[in-house]
């Protein structure tokens, strides 16, 4: 029962705001069902991939994704959570929470205060200039995410918002895609580099959530098609505030998150 609420809830926040796979999946298999951290986050990687990939592709079916901005992001962002491995090591667990809180609570603030909502059918072209900011900011997004652990998709958001113009229905399901790469890439670092990891991974407990968040994907996806852009945006911002206070406190010990 606890893998298929949490599954669910998972496909949900993935379904409706293309963001909190890991953040959420995570604590399911660490806190409720003991599972080793090193463990939880390959299990984590595979589930939020899956239900990723699979609303994913939904959105770009329904023409709710942009391919050059999934390129623009995608590409330097796995670069820069290959390079983000060894950086996670040389900075403190606290500040590596406190920068990742600091940005979401700055991204939060930024999408609350936009006036004007984008036309979803015709987003501004990619300047020069865009391109190029884009891919500086998911290189660190990247970087960030390899460090932290959590929070691509809470800070990518936010940066196809802000740095490209793009609606957040359509950032949201190119967030998608991107964290279905990321993730797959994530899955198969994991089998290469930290093997006892990844042969210690229950998939019977992966397949039950991933299958249960997909279902619950497609119904975070029909309600958000349902919401204005606007109140969806308030929404995203209310969350990231949240998750970027829970990161913070758990990492200053406030909170605890190991099995």
């Amino acid at each position: 029962m606890i893998e298929v609420l949490g599954g669910a809830l998972v496909g949900l926040s993935l379904g409706l705001m293309g963001a909190g796979g890991a953040i959420l999946s995570i604590p399911i298999f660490t806190l409720v069902l003991g599972h080793a951290i090193a463990v939880s986050k390959v299990e984590a990687l595979a589930v939020t991939g899956s239900i990723a990939l699979f609303s994913g592709m939904r959105a770009v079916i329904a023409r709710n994704t942009d391919l050059a901005r999934f390129a623009a992001f995608a590409l330097p962002g796995l670069v820069g959570a290959w390079l983000g491995g060894p950086l996670g090591k040389m900075i403190s667990p606290i500040v590596q929470a406190s920068l990742f809180g600091a940005l979401a609570v700055v991204a939060a603030w930024r999408m609350t205060a936009a006036q004007k909502d984008q036309d979803p059918d015709s987003p501004p072209p990619l300047s020069a200039r865009a391109i190029a900011l884009a891919t500086v900011t998911g290189f660190l997004i990247g970087v960030l995410t390899s460090v932290i652990g959590v929070g691509g998709g809470f800070l990518l958001v936010p940066a196809l918002v802000l740095v490209t113009g793009l609606p957040i229905k359509r950032a949201a399901g190119t967030s998608l895609l991107v964290i279905a790469v990321n993730s797959g890439v994530g899955v198969a670092a994991s089998a290469f580099y930290q093997r006892e990891a990844f042969d210690s991974v229950d998939w019977q407990s992966v397949s039950i959530v991933a299958l249960c968040g997909i279902v619950g994907s497609v119904a975070g996806a029909r309600f958000g098609a349902m919401l204005p852009a606007r109140m969806l945006r308030r929404i995203f911002a209310a969350v990231l505030v949240l998750v970027a206070l829970g990161v913070v406190l758990k990492e200053s010990g406030v909170l605890h998150a190991s099995g």
